[in-house]
């Protein structure tokens, strides 16, 4: 009797400890359902000087330069735009889906209005950061990922310095691609 009580006690402790697992997994997931079904897919730049197109140039190839596969490029004819613009928003960058499946199209927006506020000197860099992390949104990753490991995706991130895809971020685009 003893016996089959400790075989039931490590039965289900093992059953607690999966349980725990999987809802830790599931707690730091970074995958992101408004995402393309594909790494390679073209943008938009709409209503922005060479400057800004430059900006959206440097995002693209911060993802490109990656071992994470991502080929995106620019294209006048693209569903997926960006553009730029002074919105009295407390946000940022905004990643917006339509659509769904391969069918699925996005839009990004940054606010130079919000950068300008916070970023400084640094503007330059708050504005890569941004950009490079909206078009993450396009590679399936989510907003603020529960990890102590550098993350473009993070808000809480020093745009100053982290602007370009981190380990993580490239290691999660190969996860979910």
């Amino acid at each position: 009797m003893i016996r089959r009580s400790v075989l039931r006690g490590v039965a289900i402790g093992a059953v607690g400890l999966l349980a725990v697992g999987a809802t830790q997994q599931s707690a730091s997931a970074t995958y992101y359902d408004g995402g393309l079904s594909t790494l390679s897919f073209s943008v938009r730049p709409v209503s922005i000087n060479d400057v800004w197109i430059g900006y959206l140039d440097t995002a693209r190839g911060y993802w490109n330069a990656t071992s994470a596969g991502t080929h995106i490029t620019r294209s006048s004819t693209s569903k997926n735009s960006y553009t730029a613009g002074r919105w009295n928003y407390s946000w940022g960058g905004r990643y917006t889906p339509t659509g769904s499946g391969s069918s699925r199209t996005f839009r990004v927006e940054v606010n130079v209005q919000y950068l300008e506020a916070r970023a400084g000197s640094s503007l330059k860099t708050w504005i890569l950061s941004t950009s490079t992390h909206e078009l993450g949104h396009a590679l399936k990753l989510a907003d603020n990922p529960s990890t102590t490991k550098a993350s473009l995706m993070k808000y809480d991130r020093d745009p100053a310095k982290i602007y370009k895809p981190q380990s993580y971020d490239i290691s999660e685009v190969v996860k979910y691609s």
